[in-house]
């Protein structure tokens, strides 16, 4: 991926072929969830994208903004916080529990390095309840993100699965609970630092030297064996009663994903997940390559958040409970190009060139084209003024499969050969209409090699 700007990455043709097809994958599968699409814009106000606390560095804009309100604007950084609003100023016209996707650019003011840009897409998938949202439609969440990845055949991925109410529960038994918040957001960034570090910035957080200890414990869990293995000791502990709500709602989205048939080596307990940002509140998830990919970090993420909408509403009563996540399309396509499990040999996203033989008729072939088109073939003209070798050229290189090849006399009767590039067959078909029978010869799995046709 190119980018002429650091951190404001850029394809190329055949590569933003790709992204588009994996844009279109996804889309499908978010549809096929019953989620419908939405969009918010890409301005948002700064007091809005702040609602939950100081998350991310924010690109302010001013040029747009009035006199007034010169820095009360900023370009949203996730896709979360927007549609919060989105849902406290719409709820009387929404539909609840409400679904939604949206596929669109965030920006994050921080330093580009790999795998991390200051632009880049999120494909979001998110449910709202209104009061309430049971946690079935979690273990809905996590199961439909792993679905996108397994149809976009990600290699040895895993979805790392935990709760806020484990995490908080347990803190505090080990810190105050003024101390809950800086202590996730420590664990949040333990796998960027150094052991040493991470023990000595918490240290002082805790109640007692001696809790050091159970905290390593604790977030060694995972270590303890299978997904059930784990469960089983964290339901020993008995930390309290937020603790239990907790652990209860992490066996209720491991049950469901098992019977959804979602194998466990996919979806993995992790006591050291905590997910940075301030609005979540219950299951959380975060989906990685396995070893050999993970110097990625993720590729999907999200959870739950009960409270996100009462900072932007003024009305107590109104609660709309919610959970979502996304897939980072933007730090996905650029590794499976790099892996060749994402073809980039297409240079345009086009089934059918039509050849230019003579110039004088160039509206008989533009004709052509049209009647290609309304019947749904993505079709060019070659409009150039090049040779019939040259434009067989261009058909390849750009990565067409078929071409069409007419001249004077076959114009006249309505008659033009279909060649098909890769195998070198050609038949002659009739341009006066173009029908399923048509259709069925440039099926991808189609390959024709009657009625060849030697003019050409």
């Amino acid at each position: 991926m190119k980018s002429s700007i650091s951190g404001f990455p850029e394809f190329l043709p055949n590569e933003q072929i790709a992204f588009n097809g994996v844009i279109d994958t996804i889309r499908e599968h978010f549809e096929l969830y019953g989620f419908v699409p939405m969009d918010t814009p890409a301005v948002e106000r700064i007091s809005t994208l702040l609602a939950k606390g100081n998350d991310n560095e924010i690109y302010g804009l001013y040029r747009i903004a009035d006199e007034d309100s010169k820095k009360d604007l900023g370009l949203r950084f996730d896709l979360t916080v927007p549609l919060a609003r989105y849902v406290v100023e719409n709820h009387g016209q929404l539909i609840f529990p409400h679904k939604r996707y949206q596929i669109s650019p965030v920006w994050r003011g921080e330093r580009s390095q790999h795998g991390r840009y200051r632009q880049f897409y999120q494909c979001d998938i998110d449910i709202l309840g209104s009061r309430e949202l049971s946690v079935e439609h979690d273990a809905e969440i996590v199961a439909l993100i792993s679905e996108v990845l397994l149809s976009l055949k990600v290699p040895s991925f895993h979805t790392k699965l935990n709760n806020r109410k484990i995490l908080s529960g347990f803190i505090k038994t080990i810190a105050l609970e003024e101390y809950v918040v800086e202590i996730v957001r420590l664990m949040d960034k333990a796998d960027k630092i150094s052991v040493e570090e991470f023990e000595e910035s918490v240290k002082p957080l805790l109640a007692a030297p001696e809790n050091l200890g159970k905290l390593k414990i604790f977030l060694n869990a995972e270590k303890r064996g299978r997904n059930s293995d784990v469960l089983r000791w964290l339901k020993s502990l008995n930390l309290g009663e937020e603790y239990e709500q907790g652990v209860q709602e992490l066996s209720t989205v491991l049950q469901i994903l098992k019977k959804l048939g979602l194998e466990e080596n996919l979806v993995k307990i992790s006591t050291r997940l905590a997910r940075g940002l301030a609005y979540y509140t219950g299951i959380i998830f975060e989906t990685t390559f396995d070893e050999n990919l993970n110097d990625l970090g993720s590729i999907a993420g999200g959870g739950r958040y009960e409270d996100l909408t009462k900072t932007l509403s003024d009305q107590s009563d109104k609660t709309f409970p919610g959970v979502g996540g996304t897939i980072g399309v933007s730090r996905l396509v650029p590794k499976l190009i790099e892996k060749g499990i994402l073809p980039t040999d297409r240079l345009s996203p086009g089934q059918i060139l039509v050849t230019v033989q003579n110039r004088e008729l160039i509206g008989c072939y533009m004709k052509i084209a049209s009647k290609l088109r309304r019947v749904g073939v993505k079709t060019e003209t070659y409009l150039h003024n090049k040779s019939l070798g040259a434009q067989l050229t261009y058909a390849s290189k750009k990565g067409y499969r078929f071409v069409i090849i007419a001249n004077d006399v076959e114009l006249l009767e309505n008659k033009a050969i279909l060649r098909n590039l890769k195998t070198h067959d050609q038949l002659l078909v009739s341009t006066e209409y173009f029908g399923n029978e048509f259709l069925e010869l440039i099926h991808p799995d189609s390959h024709f090699t009657t009625h060849f046709c030697p003019r050409v």
